[in-house]
């Protein structure tokens, strides 16, 4: 640990009292804490603190450390916001790679907020439902399912995806209505003929998981938007996420379907970006906005 980092965990032990509290306040074990605090008495060659029990106490020189230490820690962090610009200073293009369906149903109603708190701020979508090269799409942050394999990216939950079963009323009138995941088997299913691993359905049944491989329909699309249209117009019964087909089911318009038989577990979505990169204020401006917003969902 560098010496900047002990007069910090020093703080957290004056300010918290112990220990324990400081370890819980910074994420360490109360072992590190205390190994930290014995090499800063060892390079001071002074004691900081005296310990009585579970109590410590500062000493006179301890005190006199956590005077010029807290001028040392709010000298850094006056450094700090020197070069971190104010909102109205943060400004330039941000390339978003994500699905259309992701971008129409959670972003598009966000940017309105966002480019009020940053109206220097240009967003440029990338519509694509894999995650793409970002180095050759010039690519800044994606939004997509699944957690990545790629070791050069860091992924961080934004939160759960639901996916509904439904079709429309129509379609149920002259086809009858799914009551267990084998009747699929026998009505038209809308597939995705992209990443078709969407086309293996996940259930529930009497406690057990199982998938189910939905055969080909009469109809298949490369995007979902299209699916969803399909599943209006009474071509089908369309899986999709229930962000994307929620409020055609509150209104109506498609019928819910084995809802019963829901999967215990549920997709992740995922905001990415590179590793390695020092993050421009325009990205952590973003991301920061991103993860406020999804972070109770």
């Amino acid at each position: 640990m560098d010496k900047y980092t002990q007069i910090q965990v020093f703080l957290a032990v004056v300010e918290n009292g112990s220990f324990s509290a400081a370890a819980r306040k910074l994420g360490l074990t109360p072992s590190a804490v205390s190994k930290l605090i014995s090499r800063l008495e060892t390079r001071l060659a002074t004691r900081l603190f005296d310990r009585i029990g579970t109590t410590i106490r500062l000493t006179q020189e301890g005190k006199a450390l956590q005077i010029r230490a807290q001028r040392v820690v709010d000298a850094m962090q006056e450094v700090e916001n020197a070069v971190i610009p104010e909102e109205d200073q943060i400004a330039g293009l941000i390339r978003v790679h994500t699905s259309l369906t992701f971008a129409k149903y959670q972003l598009a109603p966000l940017l309105s907020e966002l480019l009020n708190h940053f109206p220097k701020l240009r967003i440029e979508f990338v519509i694509g439902t894999d995650r793409g090269s970002f180095l050759e799409s010039d690519i800044d942050v994606a939004i997509h399912s699944g957690n990545p394999t790629e070791m050069s990216l860091i992924a961080k939950p934004l939160f759960l995806r639901r996916w509904a079963i439904a079709a429309s009323p129509a379609y149920l009138k002259q086809h009858g209505t799914p009551r267990s995941p084998d009747d699929l088997l026998h009505h038209h299913c809308l597939n995705f003929t992209v990443r078709t691993h969407w086309n293996t359905w996940s259930f529930t049944e009497q406690g057990t998981s199982r998938v189910l491989t939905i055969p080909e329909g009469p109809v298949g699309a490369n995007q979902g938007e299209l699916l969803h249209s399909l599943a209006l117009h009474g071509l089908g019964i369309v899986r999709l996420a229930e962000f994307h087909i929620g409020a055609d089911i509150r209104q109506g318009k498609l019928v819910e379907l084995l809802k019963a038989f829901e999967p215990k577990t549920q997709d992740t979505m995922y905001v990415l970006y590179p590793k390695g990169r020092s993050l421009a204020p325009r990205i952590r401006a973003f991301l920061s906005f991103i993860e406020a917003h999804f972070s109770n969902c």
